[in-house]
């Protein structure tokens, strides 16, 4: 039965965001666009807090994290960990821009488990920007732009669809996948694997951009 008043919700939310934005639904089964717009109090921020609110998982891919990104949900995550709701964050160690210090923080959390796609010496890059958050039978799942820094969750002009599927839907299915795909190469390596060689390059590039006096965020 509550499957049957799930998917009568979901409908009414695809309808609503796809046919004739006049028609009524509820929020949580329609899916929206998320940006950040400051004047009218909108945060990519909030969004997150509410799914990761809402949701029994949660699984995270993002290029670049930085503490200032995990410091306004660390209330959260604390809430998630007492409840035993687990989460997986796979990032990567592209550009050698995320700062080691939000992977300690986020390592010390016991409900989630952290890994870093390797493309050190590789050909292709590693850009993913994406929130999957389960609820039950229901996926929502944020794509965008939107990594995981206090620049993209809160002010930097940032584009993010939320989508709302079925866990059987196509697009659920295809984007699961993806994740688990990455996160089961062998190129994802767990915390314990990564850490003290990504400190040591993370270092060495600060002492670089001082140097020449460069400096870049996301």
């Amino acid at each position: 039965m509550e499957k049957n008043i799930n998917l009568k919700q979901l409908k009414s939310g695809l309808n609503t965001a796809f046919i004739n934005y006049t028609c009524d639904s509820n929020l949580a089964y329609r899916p929206e666009f998320i940006s950040n717009d400051y004047q009218n109090g909108k945060k990519v921020l909030s969004s997150l807090e509410y799914e990761l609110l809402h949701c029994d998982a949660f699984s995270i891919s993002v290029a670049f994290i930085k503490m200032s990104g995990i410091e306004p949900l660390l209330q959260i995550f604390k809430q998630l960990e007492n409840r035993g709701v687990p989460g997986r964050i796979l990032t990567t160690d592209y550009l050698t821009f995320s700062e080691p210090e939000a992977f300690d923080k986020l390592n010390s959390l016991n409900n989630i488990k952290l890994k870093m796609y390797q493309t050190e010496g590789q050909r292709d890059g590693f850009h993913t920007k994406g929130y999957i958050f389960k609820d039950g039978k229901i996926y929502r799942i944020i794509v965008g732009s939107s990594n995981l820094t206090s620049s993209a969750i809160t002010i930097n002009q940032e584009w993010n669809t939320k989508l709302v599927s079925s866990e059987e839907g196509s697009i659920a299915k295809d984007i699961v996948s993806e994740f688990d795909r990455l996160w089961n190469s062998d190129r994802a390596l767990d915390y314990n694997e990564f850490i003290a060689d990504y400190r040591v390059r993370y270092k060495i590039k600060k002492e670089q951009q001082k140097r020449e006096g460069t400096f870049c965020s996301a």
